[in-house]
């Protein structure tokens, strides 16, 4: 997948190398699973905000899992608008069992646009803790530090985030999900998303309606308003 830099933006470049030694250090003779997707959207969408370049977007993702529960993951993507425009991820998140109907992740990752100056905003360090029953409902709360920002500016200092799916056979279900973030040393915003999903082997597709309040509009002008966003992905 051609992409402008390898790793474009440096602090997620200096990042992946503790990341991938966090998750193998310790681990001895431990079983360890790569796993790999591709998935293609119709958009970027980050908590209800599409980000500037309205196009689709495909992007690669890359994991290694240990047995101990600890996973160490990358993603790039690339979106076209006469030029290309890239997106870095690079990830270190462990996943525990709290008992055979609940699961919880926590998770470590960084964000990079590095092509896009007007995205760059977006750029983040981000830590999340996650709650999950069988799969059907999650719930999780995240924080931020931006590193292009000022404290007075940050489009976002944290936010929470529920999501359900109901199964209709065993290949679609319906999705939902409804957030709120903390945008600004005063403000606030919600937004959510309805959908539909299919799942067969390693394919996968979605299907979702996208939306945010009012007060969104205030703090990302022309970029909140609802809209529908496609997903297909395989997985190896």
């Amino acid at each position: 997948m051609p992409f402008s830099h390898a790793w474009p933006d440096s602090t997620a470049r200096s990042l992946l190398p503790w990341i991938l030694l966090g998750a193998t250090a310790g681990c001895g003779a431990q079983t360890r699973d790569v796993t790999g997707e591709i998935a293609v959207s119709s958009d970027l969408t980050e908590r209800g905000f599409q980000t500037p370049i309205r196009r689709p977007i495909v992007q690669g993702l890359i994991t290694l899992y240990d047995a101990t529960g600890w996973s160490a993951g990358a993603v790039l993507g690339m979106q076209t608008n006469g030029r290309r425009y890239g997106r870095a991820i690079v990830r270190l998140a462990y996943d525990g069992v709290l008992s055979n109907d609940w699961q919880y992740q926590a998770v470590t990752q960084y964000y990079a646009y590095p092509d896009n100056p007007t995205a760059q905003l977006l750029d983040r360090l981000e830590t999340a803790l996650s709650f999950s029953y069988r799969d059907l409902i999650t719930a999780g709360a995240s924080v931020f530090h931006y590193p292009h920002t000022r404290d007075a500016a940050r489009p976002m200092r944290w936010a929470v985030d529920l999501g359900g799916r109901l199964p209709i056979d065993e290949q679609f279900s319906l999705t939902g999900t409804i957030g709120l973030a903390q945008v600004r040393p005063q403000g606030r915003y919600a937004y959510g998303s309805v959908g539909a999903a299919w799942r067969q082997g390693p394919w996968r597709a979605s299907l979702s309606y996208l939306a945010t309040d009012d007060r969104a509009q205030s703090v990302y002008p022309g970029n909140t308003a609802g809209h529908w966003s496609f997903m297909w992905a395989r997985s190896f």
